[in-house]
């Protein structure tokens, strides 16, 4: 005889209705962190009804909960592993022609005398020409925020959290050959959390110097 299993069905159509206005009205806000919000927040609480609501096996429901824990890291993991490469636009051995194309399309908008235009504020660089501060907002600034405070949307589920460049503490023992060590190899490198991952395959050493330099101005003066 099967167990009865009370659900409030209404309260969950209108549940999921919402979400899916928020998947919806999240990505057309144009922030970054927003649409990821969305995306994966929408997309795990839709798992955990279901899982909650409509499985009433005895194990199934543990074990879907373990999987669905699972599955989101693995997700995020993915994201936060391919997301700097596919948002560049070229690499050893091929070039995104129809990015570089748009965004000399927005650059030829714009009046000449502006020198950082809409394109590199919204993360977007020149063709051929990099930039310290897109580079960070399309790598860095997910766990280490824009600010480069720590603040990112994915630090929050991070442990241990990301560095907070705006610390006077975490200058005390670090100057800048050790940024560009963790940067390019990897904070294990160094002795730290392997969450920070080594960026050696998608910069150059030049332009990881560059990125040292960017993360130094975070620094609090003295």
């Amino acid at each position: 005889m099967s167990e009865h299993h009370d659900v409030n069905y209404k309260k969950i159509y209108f549940t999921l209705l919402f979400l899916l206005v928020v998947s919806i009205i999240g990505p057309e806000i144009g922030i970054v962190w927003v649409t990821l919000v969305a995306a994966f927040g929408v997309a795990f609480v839709k798992a955990y009804l279901v899982i909650e609501n409509f499985m009433h096996l005895r194990w199934e429901k543990r074990l879907m909960k373990w999987a669905l824990g699972a599955s989101l890291a693995v997700m995020m993991l993915m994201f936060f592993g391919v997301a700097p490469d596919v948002m560049r636009h070229d690499g050893r051995n091929w070039v995104n022609e129809a990015a570089i194309a748009a965004v000399e399309r927005g650059v030829a908008g714009h009046d000449d005398g502006i020198t950082e235009g809409p394109t590199e504020m919204a993360g977007v660089a020149e063709p051929g020409v990099f930039s310290p501060t897109v580079a960070f907002n399309q790598a860095c600034a997910a766990c280490h925020g824009q600010a480069g405070d720590g603040a990112g949307p994915a630090g929050a589920v991070l442990d241990p959290p990301p560095a907070n460049f705006t610390d006077p503490a975490f200058w005390a023992e670090r100057d800048e050959d050790r940024i560009f060590t963790v940067i390019r190899d990897g904070a294990a490198a160094v002795g730290g959390s392997p969450l920070m991952v080594p960026w050696r395959n998608t910069y150059n050493d030049e332009q990881i110097q560059q990125l040292a330099e960017y993360v130094l101005e975070f620094r609090p003066q003295e």
